[in-house]
């Protein structure tokens, strides 16, 4: 069977039978939540002990001897000393309560699956199982990868959309100021930032219409027009605009739970000060990591710089163009890595909001429905899962776009002509030849002549340094932000 179809097919086949074995007995979105700490909504005969109202309701008889209903509607005052209880998660059916529960499990199942795809792709061409020019699986599966993730983030902008006001202005504004940057930064000089654009879509445009003329398919192409360089340029302006907004408000939730870390280090997570504060090694290697977070970012965006820290590096030690690129790639990858690492502790953070928001409201004067104090810390557990993805989905597609790269990285910088005994699709036409015939394995060879390596490499370059830049900086202005009004 491997010889016929292909190493990489097969190990596809085994380690996608595989995952979704373990997926339909594990929760895969146990790993983040198992051990965390959540608030659970006082009862509501607790909270009308502080209602008047409630124990006058509650005294009386009730009429014909019918059954005694507790009072529904009722407010308590907001200094009341109610308690909250704490519950760890430590069980799948509390993971199912969670409105997103199922796309955590199938996003995280789906990374691992490429990982894991991609390490038996490389190590087969490098025991020489697989021809390097064959067509890498591993590609399609990062690619299911950033659709799962890019389609909650669509999800999330629709619904911000929906509920207009300030996110609704919040939205249309981020588009527009992104759109302006993303405008800056195309007309940037190449001595200082270049992706190479330019080059990768002339020799797009070179070998697309090369492989037209071949197979007839654009009669007379040498009169076709092709988009210019910049009408190219304009379509990725659009789209950095439009990958701008849907990152605005999961960097913003980021910055913010980065605010909270900074500020509440000294808090237990079971809701208890600790007597006699001293900063303890936990404490400050979580501070250590929330400055990680924040500041590595901005050096990735300075990795594309070439005065800065390009042209510097490789004159200080003596490093060519293509060992620079692969220290940056895995560079980005230990950044996300390590983000996807300390996902469980933003996550408890977030968890750890309903003990402040009742912390804050005893500070305050008046009064409050029972039923807003408890919507509001159960509000807090079901949102986690929205969190959860708003952190997770960033850096899965940062680190998924670096898997790619590094695949173009191994690629010769000429890639030879695929013969037919060294394709999958060529494998498969043998086999059941009215599906796939011999013509389709010739036109799929040209279709992978047009998409070059230089023109691959150059997009999903700009794409990795667009989408950090952008979850940077918002975040680090999210992180300022909620600094000072907690302050003022």
């Amino acid at each position: 069977m491997a010889m016929i179809f292909g190493v990489q097919l097969l190990s596809t086949l085994i380690i996608g039978l595989f995952m979704t074995k373990i997926f339909s007995n594990y929760s895969y979105g146990l790993l983040i939540f198992y051990n965390l700490w959540f608030c659970v909504p006082p009862l509501t005969e607790h909270l009308g002990s502080f209602s008047q109202a409630y124990k006058d309701h509650m005294k009386k008889k009730p009429r014909n001897g019918d059954k005694k209903e507790a009072l529904e509607d009722f407010t308590i005052p907001r200094d009341s000393e109610f308690k909250v209880r704490y519950n760890k998660i430590i069980s799948y059916t509390q993971i199912k309560l969670l409105p997103h529960g199922e796309e955590i499990d199938m996003i995280v199942l789906m990374s691992l699956s490429s990982v894991l795809i991609y390490l038996v792709t490389e190590l087969s061409i490098y025991f020489n199982f697989t021809p390097v020019t064959d067509l890498h699986l591993s590609y399609i599966w990062s690619l299911v990868v950033i659709l799962f993730c890019v389609k909650f983030l669509c999800y999330m902008f629709k619904v911000y959309i929906q509920l207009g006001g300030g996110e609704r202005s919040l939205c249309a504004l981020s588009t527009f100021l992104f759109i302006v940057f993303a405008l800056f930064v195309s007309m940037a000089d190449k001595r200082s930032i270049d992706f190479g654009i330019d080059e990768g879509y002339t020799q797009f445009v070179d070998e697309f219409l090369k492989f037209g003329n071949s197979t007839k398919m654009i009669k007379g192409s040498k009169d076709v027009t092709m988009p210019t360089v910049k009408a190219f340029k304009g379509f990725l302006i659009v789209l950095s605009g439009f990958v701008g907004a849907l990152l605005t408000f999961p960097s913003f939730r980021f910055g913010a739970l980065n605010s909270q870390l900074l500020r509440s280090a000294n808090v237990s997570v079971e809701g208890e000060d600790k007597p006699g504060y001293k900063e303890s090694l936990y404490e400050k290697l979580t501070q250590v990591l929330v400055h990680f977070n924040l500041i590595s970012p901005l050096l990735v965006i300075l990795c594309w710089c070439k005065p800065l820290v390009q042209e510097h590096i490789e004159t200080q030690v003596d490093i060519s163009d293509k060992t620079f690129s692969l220290l940056r790639i895995g560079f980005i990858a230990l950044i996300m890595l390590v983000r996807l690492f300390s996902i469980k502790l933003y996550a408890q953070t977030h968890l750890d909001s309903a003990k402040r928001y009742v912390q804050n409201l005893k500070r305050e004067a008046g009064r409050i429905d029972h039923k807003t104090v408890q919507q509001k810390i159960a509000y807090t557990f079901q949102y986690s899962s929205v969190v959860v993805l708003q952190i997770l989905t960033p850096a899965l597609v940062v680190l998924q776009l670096c898997l790619i790269l590094l695949s173009l990285h191994n690629l010769p910088d000429e890639m030879p002509s695929l013969s037919p005994a060294h394709s999958i699709l060529a494998g498969v036409s043998d086999i059941i030849p009215d599906v796939v015939s011999q013509s389709d394995v010739t036109v799929f060879q040209g279709m992978r002549a047009v998409l070059t390596k230089n023109f691959l490499t150059s997009v999903t370059s700009y794409l990795v340094w667009w989408i950090v830049s952008v979850n940077a900086g918002v975040s680090l202005f999210s992180t300022c932000y909620h600094h000072v009004s907690e302050q003022v």
